[in-house]
């Protein structure tokens, strides 16, 4: 069994040693010889026999153990958890850590309304301290889970390879993927999240109520309190922490899109030189200022001197050249400023859901372009919209959305 008084001792001691090898274990394992060699690199005035007593007592204390059927050594799991915390190097969790909580304060506040109803002291108590840790516990996650985020972004950002910017960033796009998007479904109005957090604070509410109406429990009112407190508290950094995170991931989000745009552009436009070639693609850019047949052909000594006569009188005529290529060309991807459809929307205020205008008012536009204005003019205060209960399906260049609709203040009632 752990001490704890020897593991903070030996962290004091030997935290340089701890260190090391709590960041060498994110990755593989170690061997005793690895353990010796990191108290040589970092306690050069240890004799060998000294060094070989240090490493055993971590042996000996349980800090380090074997792992099955092997010679390699790895962190206790606990000390390796306390290491992460103390250096704010957390792995990032998964929204199933945090709905596997809700879903067990579900349960528990079922158990509790039974443990009311039978008057049983001990059950109530018992059940009240559970959902303070569970709701502890969903908390933790919150922060933990935040720091990690903070943690990847920073890594992302300080990566000086030559990989391209999708490989550099590919886990920070996991990250927004994989967690920032489920919490958010999750933690929506509607969403289960909210249910549960209504549905346990009525009942805390209810509970309490019931303790002043009869005088029962009056002891554990203050437990009763401090618990629904802490649940509101919950809901409200879990909220935080989901902004926080969010407004540091969308800039590196964006960034990629802008290079994912401009790499697709890039290779419509090699495309293109592949398959017609650069004079095809260039012949309505280029003055024609003499035919084929005249720039293949030799003048005689008359048609030289005549034209060398002529360039007496030669005046130069104002030739307009293209500033750039016809903006109508179909090979190209052009996104529309969101600025200039922001403007659009509040000009014309149409009478219909947001998905639906973007969807007719820009009909070539790729989906993930016309899914990131749907998403950033639902947030612009200007249009005045709100979110519908019932999902409607839309279809958008071959792809099937199903999406709630923003639509305009006022437009279910007209």
């Amino acid at each position: 069994m752990l001490s704890a008084r020897k593991i903070l001792k030996c962290l004091d001691e030997y935290w340089p040693v701890l260190e090391a090898l709590a960041r060498r274990s994110q990755l593989q394992s170690f061997s005793f010889q690895d353990v010796q060699a990191l108290f040589q690199r970092n306690f050069a005035q240890l004799s060998s026999e000294q060094i070989f007593r240090e490493a055993q007592k971590l042996l000996q204390h349980e800090i380090l153990i074997p792992q099955a059927k092997s010679s390699q050594l790895e962190l206790n799991r606990s000390v390796l958890e306390f290491i992460q915390f103390l250096t704010q190097e957390h792995g990032l969790g998964t929204v199933g850590d945090i709905q596997s909580r809700i879903d067990e304060l579900d349960r528990l506040k079922a158990r509790l309304a039974t443990a009311a109803k039978q008057k049983d002291v001990a059950e109530m108590r018992r059940f009240i301290r559970l959902m303070d840790e569970r709701v502890r516990e969903v908390v933790k996650h919150f922060r933990k889970n935040e720091t990690a985020i903070m943690h990847l972004v920073e890594k992302a950002k300080a990566d000086d390879s030559q990989l391209s910017l999708q490989r550099r960033y590919a886990a920070v796009m996991e990250a927004f993927d994989e967690y920032i998007e489920p919490v958010l479904q999750m933690i929506d109005i509607a969403g289960p999240f909210q249910k549960s957090i209504y549905a346990l604070e009525l009942t805390l509410s209810e509970l309490i109520q019931w303790i002043e109406d009869t005088g029962f429990l009056t002891q554990d009112k203050e437990p009763l309190i401090q618990l629904r407190t802490r649940l509101l508290d919950m809901n409200q950094i879990g909220r935080e922490s989901l902004t926080r995170s969010t407004d540091v991931l969308m800039p590196l989000r964006e960034e990629i899109r802008k290079n994912t745009l401009i790499s697709r552009n890039a290779s419509l436009v090699l495309a293109t030189l592949r398959k017609r070639g650069l004079e095809p693609l260039m012949e309505q850019l280029v003055a024609k200022f003499s035919s084929d047949h005249q720039k293949f052909s030799l003048g005689s000594a008359n048609q030289i001197t005549s034209y060398m006569a002529e360039l007496v009188d030669y005046q130069d005529e104002n030739y307009q050249l293209p500033e750039s290529v016809d903006q109508s060309l179909p090979d190209n991807i052009r996104v529309p400023d969101l600025q200039d459809v922001l403007k659009t929307a509040k000009q014309q205020k149409a009478n219909t859901d947001l998905s639906l205008w973007l969807a007719q008012s820009y009909p070539q536009l790729p989906v993930d372009e016309l899914l990131f204005l749907y998403q950033e003019l639902s947030r612009a205060p200007v249009l005045n919209l709100h979110h519908q209960e019932q999902s409607s399906s839309l279809e958008v260049n071959g792809y099937r959305l199903t999406l709630h609709p923003f639509v305009p203040t006022g437009a279910d009632r007209n």
